[in-house]
């Protein structure tokens, strides 16, 4: 039986790392302007997107960290 699993070549991941990474963009300038409307308008910071902003900033920061971290170390033992 033929296996019909599809496997994206590296342009077209790279594509979507950067489709990503602009919907990641918008979203979050999207919440920190709605904070800030919210701020000057109320006086109160809004918590459910401030807590969006900073929950969404901290996976990024740590999975670009660790994939960094898994990255670098498996090209480290290469050279040894």
């Amino acid at each position: 039986m033929k296996n019909n699993r599809w496997k994206a070549d590296e342009m077209e991941t790279a594509i979507h790392f950067r489709a990503m990474r602009c919907a990641w963009i918008f979203l979050v300038l999207s919440l920190i302007v709605w904070c800030v409307v919210a701020i000057i308008s109320t006086g109160v910071i809004p918590p459910v997107p401030m807590l969006l902003v900073c929950v969404s900033s901290l996976i990024f920061f740590t999975a670009k960290t660790v994939i960094t971290n898994k990255m670098t170390k498996s090209g480290n033992e290469d050279e040894e």
